[in-house]
């Protein structure tokens, strides 16, 4: 989903988190950069058979995987670059870890073409990180933000060509990820965000996205003390957690990414209860 207005749409959450003004003005460089590239990547989108199409949705299967999602190599390798220019002024460990990516780089011992081919590969992905003595969570960001372009893009048409509807499940139906966080609508009727492709969908609310548990005896949430917009949906059935923003005591529209940030102390809270955040953000860096 693209973002228009980022600048002023940032500068409102700051004044809300003033707490959160240096990792919110690093996103707003990210995705100021990214929107910059979005009009000139180029993609062609999976062709997906209607009839595929019907009985992967009919039998509960996502619609692509995740390596089937088009990415512009030229472009992306263009933003990895632009994004560690931006990224080693932010903190001392990114700054390190881009030296090292850099040296990597500056004698062709690190191949950015077959890093942004493979993005969808785990093992490959560590084996790097490991091979260059590079932050996983650091090489992981910057692979993710520099294809997020296309990630993009891939979602329109998708989404656009392939009317998604009735699908309650606890992840997403075009790529197949779990859920990073969610929302209740003015209605309040809920919605799930994908951890990779950001695509949201239409949930059943009272249910755990994650183990499917409808017991209401072990579903429960807490409130963020001073913003009460902001609530932690816990399953004591899975011991996983999933924030959530509740849009009827807002008068905004969420960006659902940047209220993940703001909310990194609820993830704290919650895991020193003892539960788990089963899709890790990339912006706690």
């Amino acid at each position: 989903m693209r973002h228009t207005n980022i600048e002023q749409q940032i500068t409102n959450y700051i004044k809300l988190f003033p707490s959160y003004e240096k990792i919110l003005n690093f996103f707003k460089e990210i995705t100021i950069e990214q929107n910059k590239y979005i009009e000139d990547t180029k993609i062609i989108p999976p062709d997906i058979k209607k009839s595929l199409k019907e009985i992967h949705l009919k039998e509960g299967f996502p619609l692509i995987d995740k390596r089937d999602f088009f990415i512009d190599i030229n472009s992306s390798i263009n933003l990895f670059d632009s994004l560690c220019n931006i990224s080693r002024n932010a903190n001392e460990k990114l700054r390190i870890n881009i030296q090292y990516i850099e040296d990597a780089l500056s004698i062709n011992a690190l191949n950015p073409r077959e890093i942004m081919r493979n993005f969808f590969d785990d093992l490959y992905i560590e084996k790097i990180a490991g091979e260059f003595d590079i932050d996983l969570t650091v090489l992981k960001f910057l692979i993710y933000e520099s294809i997020k372009p296309s990630i993009i893009l891939n979602v329109e048409k998708i989404s656009k060509e392939n009317e998604i509807k009735n699908w309650y499940k606890g992840y997403c139906p075009i790529c197949g990820s779990i859920p990073d966080i969610s929302k209740l609508d003015r209605d309040g009727k809920r919605f799930l965000k994908c951890s990779f492709c950001n695509f949201i969908w239409q949930s059943e609310r009272l249910k755990c996205p994650f183990c499917d548990n409808t017991d209401n005896k072990k579903l429960r949430y807490f409130y963020a003390e001073d913003h009460e917009e902001y609530r932690v949906d816990l399953c004591d059935n899975c011991n996983q957690y999933i924030k959530t923003v509740d849009s009827r005591k807002i008068n905004y529209d969420p960006f659902l990414s940047v209220d993940d940030i703001v909310t990194i102390h609820l993830d704290i809270i919650a895991q020193e209860k003892g539960y788990k955040r089963p899709a890790s953000s990339l912006w706690g860096l």
